[in-house]
């Protein structure tokens, strides 16, 4: 793992100005949506924490209290009941706080500190982003982290904890149980997994009766039924457009399963390899973005968090790795802001649904590395000389 070795001046200077940067933007995305506006998703969150107490169904329709639906576990209603209690600008910005701090402190424990800033400086804008939403993506991309991280420093408790709470927000994030395929203890951690996700998900039952917990399971699947036919910002939305086909999500998602777990179950020999495992962590952070049928813009924190970890790595970076990243700031980073002129985005990165294609081709390329013979190219083969 990335040492803690000592910054030069110059480095802790650049590294407390992106935590002062971080922490500005958290306050300024409260004062956003708290103040000027009266941010939707966050509403959404606060009634159903207050509905699970009351027995009231969480999926049900509440147009008096915000417009769409509540699709979210009830375990994260459960867990999100102490921002559903506070005052509600204490709340809002204690949750934004959450999901910067978890990010900021996940990129630095995966990355080594004189690289680390990179990384951050690279994530910010989408992290911004999502806290403009109020959203959880901030929060899942940090948690998958601290699974990878966990697993990696030999803590399958702390690592099966982290993918049961990931899983407990977005089904996704459930692919950081792969991790466990590097560490030795593989039963201890199918067992620390299977005991995490019981818990987390009877945790409800703690403000509920039974027979409410299984009634809401049930409203929950139902509304996600109705959801598995959505593209959002996928794979799949890129497929219907080019193929004009309209198949089911389920074959290309169990294709993309496939295909990111075939190089590491073949490369056996590669795994001691620090590299390949970050390789792998970056290949699986834009996995749950771009196989997911419901991603949308403030999603993409988690793949551009993929992005930067890969690129903050790299100790040496070619035209060609140059030319990649470029990509990915502009038609991902820059596709949602007023960098882009209005009308293009209008004409041409909207209905076209551009944002996700240069994390489709980051992920072609991360395969790439992860199918290659030989250690994979990274700043910690350095770090531990």
């Amino acid at each position: 793992m990335p040492g803690h070795s000592a910054l030069d001046p110059r480095s802790r200077r650049v590294e407390l100005f992106i935590a002062l940067l971080w922490g500005i933007g958290a306050l300024a995305a409260t004062v956003q949506q708290g103040v000027l506006h009266q941010t939707n998703n966050f509403q959404i969150f606060r009634a159903a924490s207050l509905h699970l107490l009351r027995g009231q169904d969480l999926y049900a329709a509440y147009p008096a209290l915000h417009f769409d639906f509540y699709k979210y576990s009830p375990t994260f209603a459960f867990l999100f009941l102490p921002f559903a209690l506070s005052p509600f600008w204490l709340s809002l910005f204690l949750w934004n706080l959450l999901g910067a701090g978890a990010l900021y402190f996940a990129l630095g424990a995966v990355l080594p500190p004189r690289v680390a800033s990179v990384g951050r400086a690279i994530v910010f804008l989408d992290m911004f982003g999502s806290l403009q939403n109020m959203q959880s993506n901030a929060l899942v991309a940090a948690l998958i982290i601290y699974a990878f991280v966990a697993f990696e420093r030999r803590h399958p408790v702390r690592g099966s904890l982290a993918t049961a709470v990931g899983a407990s927000i977005k089904i996704f994030p459930l692919a950081s149980a792969s991790f466990a395929i590097f560490h030795p203890r593989k039963a201890r951690i199918v067992a620390a997994l299977a005991m995490s996700a019981i818990v987390l998900v009877l945790l409800p039952l703690c403000v509920t009766a039974p027979s409410v917990f299984v009634a809401q399971y049930a409203s929950w699947r139902a509304i996600e039924a109705k959801d598995a036919f959505d593209r959002g910002l996928s794979v799949m939305q890129m497929l219907q457009l080019l193929l004009q086909r309209d198949w089911p999500n389920w074959p290309i998602q169990s294709f993309g399963v496939v295909a990111l777990l075939a190089p590491v179950l073949v490369r056996r020999q590669r795994w001691t390899d620090e590299g390949f495992r970050r390789l792998y962590l970056c290949s699986v952070l834009v996995f749950c973005v771009i196989f997911n049928h419901q991603s949308e813009s403030p999603t993409f924190v988690i793949a551009v968090a993929g992005a930067a970890i890969w690129f903050a790595s790299l100790p040496r970076r070619t035209p060609w790795e140059w030319a990649l990243f470029t990509l990915v700031v502009v038609g991902t980073m820059l596709a949602s802001t007023d960098v882009i002129p209005g009308a293009v985005r209008r004409a041409f990165f909207l209905p076209y649904h551009v944002k996700v294609v240069p994390c489709i081709v980051l992920w072609v390329e991360l395969q790439r590395q992860l199918w290659r013979r030989g250690p994979a190219k990274s700043v910690f083969a350095a770090e531990a000389r």
